[in-house]
C-alpha cells in the first residue's frame, strides 16, 4: 500500500511540472540553458539596452525558472559573434550585419546556421549629431572634424563608414575619427572634445534625448545618400523621417532607417523561444513603457528578418496567431 502511493504521489508530482505555466500550443516541461538566458544588447544608453532590460522583467514574470541576464555589448558586429560563440542566448542587431553571421560561425568552428531570429522588432534611424551652432550643415561639412563613427564592432561603424564612402569621406584623414559608444559620444559633444558622432537606433534614444535636455543639437540630414545605400547594400535601407520633437528643439530630419532584429541561438529549447516570443508580443504594451520603439512591433512585419531565417520556436509562435 505504502509503494502505491508513493508512485501515485510521484506521478502527480510529474504532472505538476509539466503542467505548470501550460500555454496551448505548447506546455512544459521547458529545457532551459544552463547558466540561465543571456541577452547580449549593445552599449550604455542605447536602445538595445533598454529593450533587453524591459525583456528581462517580462522574462521574469513569464519564465520565472529560468535566470535572465542583460549584457552590455560592443553593438551588433558583437553580439553576433557571442551568438556564434555561445556566449549569448539572445541578442539584438541591426539589418545591414547581417551578412557577417556565417562568417563568423566559421571563425568560431560553429555548425552554420545556429543563428536564427524571433522577431523584426523595429527600425532604427541614422542620426548624425552636432551641436546646434556647428557650422556643419551636411557630412561634407565634417571634413577635418572630430567624429565618432561608433563602437568598435557596432552597426553603427558599419553605418558611418558606408555613409562617408557614399559622401566621398571614407579615406583616412578625411575626418578625425573616434570610436565611442552614443553615452560617451554625448558626453564629448557637450564637453566640445567632438564635433559630431554618429548613431543609429530607435526613437528616441535615452543618451541623445537626455544630451538635447541640456545642449541645443542638431541632426544632419542623410536623404540624399539613401539611394546609394539602397542600391548597394540592399533594400532594407528605406528613406525615413526622425519626426519635429523626438528630441527638444529638434525638428523633422530626413535620413535612412534600417530594421533591427531579436535574435536567438538554435540551442535554444524550442519550447522555451515560443514562450519568449509570446511574451513580446503579450508584453509589447509593457515593453513600450520602457522604449517606445516597442510599439511598432506587429506579427505581419516580425517575420520579415532577411537573410536570417526564423527560429522553429519563434515560426510556431506566427502559426498559432495567424487568422
Amino acid at each position: 500500500m505504502l509503494l502505491v502511493t508513493v508512485v501515485a504521489l510521484a506521478i502527480a508530482a510529474v504532472g505538476m511540472v509539466a503542467l505548470r505555466g501550460c500555454r496551448e500550443p505548447v506546455c512544459d516541461p521547458v529545457q532551459y540553458p544552463t547558466g540561465g538566458i543571456r541577452i547580449s544588447t549593445g552599449g550604455a544608453g542605447g536602445v538595445y539596452e533598454a529593450y533587453g532590460l524591459a525583456l528581462e522583467d517580462v522574462l521574469r514574470d513569464e519564465v520565472p525558472d529560468v535566470t535572465v541576464r542583460v549584457d552590455n555589448s560592443g553593438g551588433s558586429v558583437d553580439n553576433l559573434g557571442r551568438l556564434a560563440a555561445s556566449q549569448a542566448d539572445l541578442a539584438f542587431i541591426s539589418a545591414d550585419t547581417a551578412f557577417k553571421a556565417p562568417t563568423l560561425e566559421r571563425n568560431v568552428g560553429a555548425p552554420p546556421g545556429r543563428i536564427r531570429a524571433v522577431a523584426r522588432v523595429y527600425d532604427e534611424y541614422v542620426q548624425v549629431v552636432v551641436r546646434r551652432d556647428s557650422t556643419a550643415r551636411s557630412l561634407a561639412d565634417l571634413r577635418g572634424k572630430r567624429v565618432s563613427v561608433g563602437a568598435a564592432g557596432s552597426s553603427v561603424e558599419i553605418t558611418a563608414q558606408r555613409l562617408l564612402d557614399a559622401a566621398g569621406m571614407g579615406h583616412d584623414g578625411d575626418i578625425v575619427r573616434r570610436s565611442f559608444s552614443v553615452s560617451d559620444s554625448a558626453r564629448q559633444l557637450a564637453r566640445g572634445t567632438l564635433d559630431a558622432f554618429f548613431w543609429v537606433g530607435g526613437l528616441p534614444t535615452g543618451a541623445v534625448a537626455e544630451l538635447a535636455g541640456t545642449l541645443p543639437i542638431r541632426l544632419l540630414p542623410l536623404d540624399r545618400y539613401v539611394e546609394e545605400l539602397h542600391r548597394q547594400y540592399g533594400s532594407f535601407y528605406q528613406l525615413a523621417t526622425v519626426p519635429a520633437g523626438t528630441y527638444a528643439g529638434v525638428g523633422d530630419t530626413r535620413t535612412a532607417a534600417v530594421p533591427s532584429y531579436l535574435l536567438a541561438s538554435l540551442k535554444l529549447d524550442d519550447d522555451l523561444v515560443f514562450r519568449l516570443t509570446s511574451a513580446l508580443f503579450t508584453h509589447r504594451r509593457r515593453i513600450a513603457e520602457v522604449v517606445p520603439s516597442g510599439r511598432v512591433l506587429d506579427v505581419r512585419s516580425a517575420i520579415s528578418t532577411g537573410s536570417i531565417p526564423l527560429h522553429p520556436g519563434a515560426i510556431r509562435y506566427y502559426r498559432s496567431v495567424k487568422p
